[in-house]
């Protein structure tokens, strides 16, 4: 191996590398969003989850659980009158679980065996598994605190819209979610920026057809495969992993289209502002990929992140598509989850779409 011949073309390399500051850029780029998103916005663990609390009694024993759990840097408890209450916000998941203590608990106790209900929602699996684990952990510690032998109070288990806990009803619909916005992005990054390398983009200012007009011609046929991509992974999921699709399809192939049309509005903007197919590949993977896996919710609770965090993942088009996904699946979704979302992949969508036609003209096309 001559020596003077490598570092020749590791010179060369140098210089390429620095004359493409974008890439260099996306190097130092990754790995810091990696450790940060990794390091400070992924939570494994419980902190203020917030928890549901019914207290039908106000005996001194229903008082002393209920101060117990109030004062666990593990949970934010919500205080609820009545189970119907205590429903509702189960349900728009205002609250991921709900104990309730009956309002004989005191006499349970003295019978020797007491029992505490527990409700979980099931919508993500992991989460409800460690609040779960929290709270047997909790009623635990105060019967051993108390000089009570550790089964004396049980906890009788309710998950709802999950109710064999299952992780995969959780994880397939967020899966899809991750599936399109890559697939959707990339393809249409892929394709523009290949016509900006071959020089046809610029071919545009000697023809009649508008930027828009290209958008929309360039958009249709992935549009069309990235719906037949729904569509075969809705089947999958329905078929060979047998999540229960419990709201409208129609209503997923609405949410499913305008999401699918989002992501493809980015990956048009990326591609004209990267110019190439590396650095729009490049570009995909730190815009796309790791917020759609890692902030939207598909597999770790926003709600478990800090506020910081939080407010990231209010630009990331996945976050919305994950909870409507899932809602749909899961849930049938309601009129307000629905249209809350709808409206902020909407305003996505006119702005993706406004930010590619204003390069467009910055890059003297019409």
């Amino acid at each position: 191996m001559n020596l003077h011949r490598v570092l020749t073309v590791a010179a060369k390399e140098v210089r390429h590398l620095l004359r493409d500051p974008r890439s260099l850029a996306l190097m130092f780029l990754l790995p810091a969003m990696m450790l940060f998103i990794y390091g400070y916005g992924i939570r494994l663990d419980l902190r203020q989850a917030p928890i549901g609390l019914l207290q039908e009694a106000q005996d001194a024993d229903s008082r002393e659980l209920a101060a117990h759990l109030a004062a666990s840097p593990a949970f934010r408890v919500l205080r609820f009158q009545d189970r119907r209450q205590l429903r509702d916000a189960v349900g728009a998941r205002a609250v991921w679980a709900a104990l309730v203590i009956p309002d004989d608990y005191s006499l349970q106790l003295q019978q020797g065996r007491a029992q505490v209900q527990l409700v979980l929602d099931g919508m993500d699996a992991n989460t409800a598994r460690l609040l779960r684990n929290e709270v047997l952990q909790l009623v635990t510690d105060l019967a051993l605190a108390r000089g009570r032998p550790p089964g004396m109070v049980t906890v009788e288990m309710r998950t709802w819209f999950n109710e064999t806990s299952e992780s995969r009803y959780a994880i397939v619909p967020g899966v899809i979610v991750m599936v399109m916005g890559v697939v959707g992005t990339l393809m249409t990054a892929l394709t523009i920026a290949r016509e900006m390398e071959s020089g046809n983009v610029a071919l545009l200012r000697t023809t009649p057809l508008a930027l828009g007009e290209f958008l929309a011609g360039k958009l249709l046929p992935y549009f069309v495969v990235g719906m037949l991509d729904v569509a075969g992974s809705v089947l999958v999921a329905l078929v060979v992993f047998d999540v229960p699709l419990r709201g409208s399809l129609a209503e997923l192939a609405g949410v499913s289209a305008l999401f699918l049309l989002v992501v493809m509005a980015q990956g048009a903007l990326i591609s004209l502002n990267a110019g190439n197919q590396v650095l729009a590949a490049q570009m995909v993977q730190v815009t796309t990929f790791l917020p759609a896996f890692l902030l939207s919710g598909a597999i770790y609770a926003i709600a478990n992140m800090p506020e910081a965090v939080q407010a990231v993942t209010l630009v990331v088009p996945a976050r919305y598509f994950v909870t409507l996904s899932k809602a749909i699946f899961l849930k049938g979704t309601t009129q307000g989850v629905l249209w809350i979302n709808v409206a902020a992949l909407s305003a996505q969508l006119a702005l993706l779409t406004l930010g590619f036609l204003r390069r467009g003209r910055v890059l003297g096309l019409r």
